[in-house]
């Protein structure tokens, strides 16, 4: 009986999470499937709704072309290259400090690491205005200074790589501290590599949050110069008009590499939360 209504239990939930899924994929499916339509056509099966939705009418790459002779493709590289920079130097510098906060001891360390915590709590909007004039009295505004540095430190990361190098094996450490090797080494050639995890996960974090970003885009850097790949996807709304087979166009690409990024290293993510430590 208790097998039984177990059994009913995971049957349950699996209908329910082939629901949400279908709730999440069919509108994806419909926005793949108008990218390749004509303006004039994209909603032609939406409303009412019919599984020809799914299908291009009229298949044209028209709205692909249009957003990459507008500077899309420039816009995509632009928030690579920032994406990268912020996983490599952000990466050093969070990882850094969790270290630091993990294995030594120093004056303030309970004070700044309750710092480090309480920025959870502190909504981001609320600091957009300190930070806005910070960029703008370094003369910061329209440079790509003013989209890395301030992405540079994530609370998040530091929270757990000080959580992730609290359970790193201590023996580890002191075996290489009784062979010579001083902290840096220690740090580099033994404590990262084995770190794969926090690495991947923290990569990841660091770069979509680069990836996602518009607002603060937006607000320091609005030259075409300094465009990402957000910003590049709202240029297909007009004053009067939204072209939505080139916004739809765009939303796919830009949701492409946060695609292939997340499935194969999901795992790594979910090690370096709860701290496990995989060779």
């Amino acid at each position: 009986m208790q097998k039984a209504r177990k059994s009913l239990l995971n049957f349950v939930k699996f209908l329910l999470l082939v629901g949400v899924a279908v709730l999440v994929v069919i509108p994806l499916l419909w926005a793949f499937s108008a990218s390749f339509t004509p303006l004039d056509k994209a909603f032609e099966y939406a409303y009412p709704f019919s599984w020809k939705a799914f299908f291009p009418v009229d298949f044209t790459l028209d709205a692909y072309i249009a957003i990459f002779e507008r500077g899309f493709g420039r816009a995509i590289l632009n928030t690579l290259w920032l994406g990268v920079a912020t996983v490599l130097i952000g990466g050093f510098i969070c990882t850094s400090a969790g270290f630091a906060f993990a294995r030594f001891d120093f004056p303030g360390k309970r004070l700044l690491f309750v710092v480090v915590l309480m920025t959870f709590t502190i909504p981001a909007d609320l600091t957009v205005i300190p930070r806005y004039i910070m960029i703008k009295d370094w003369g910061w505004i329209n440079s790509w200074q003013a989209l890395l540095v301030p992405l540079l430190a994530n609370s998040l990361i530091i929270f757990m790589s000080t959580q992730f190098f609290r359970e790193f094996p201590q023996e580890i450490v002191d075996s290489a501290r009784v062979d010579g090797c001083t902290w840096f080494r220690v740090y580099f050639s033994i404590v990262l590599p084995i770190s794969k995890p926090l690495l991947f996960s923290l990569g990841l974090i660091l770069f979509l949050s680069q990836w996602d970003s518009y607002f603060w885009p937006l607000l320091v850097a609005p030259d075409q110069e300094f465009r990402v790949v957000q910003l590049a996807i709202t240029e297909s709304v007009e004053e009067y008009q939204t072209i939505w087979n080139q916004l739809l166009a765009g939303s796919m690409l830009a949701a492409i590499i946060p695609i292939l990024l997340l499935f194969p290293f999901q795992g790594y993510f979910i090690n370096a939360v709860t701290g496990a430590i995989k060779e």
